[in-house]
């Protein structure tokens, strides 16, 4: 049969491949953010150069409207006769009811 002592020096260590990926990884993000907090820092950052870049804005017009309203207010004597109310009244006829007008279809 085949020697165990052969087949593990054919095989790489378990966890140095997984050790050094992990270690690559976090050195590169490492990197990455260092090099956006120097630009940030430098102002090279186009969102913000964007904000401190911009044209301030016009002042506001402002329309002031007055509305006068005049009221006139009338007093009359207690011998004075009363003022006729206004009423509607809905007036409706005995006779029949008109017939609907007639529905035309235009092809």
């Amino acid at each position: 049969m085949t020697d165990p002592r052969v087949d593990r020096a054919a095989r790489p260590p378990r966890g140095r491949g997984a050790f050094w990926a992990t270690w690559t990884t976090i050195a590169v993000f490492l990197a990455v953010l260092a090099l956006l907090a120097v630009r940030v820092a430098a102002g090279q950052d186009p969102a913000l150069r964007s904000r401190a870049g911009a044209a301030p804005l016009p002042p506001r017009r402002i329309l002031v409207r007055r509305i006068y309203e005049r009221r006139v207010i009338v007093h009359l004597p207690p011998s004075a006769p009363p003022l006729p109310s206004r009423s509607s009244q809905q007036v409706s006829s005995a006779g029949p009811s008109p017939e609907p007008p007639a529905v035309t279809r235009a092809s």
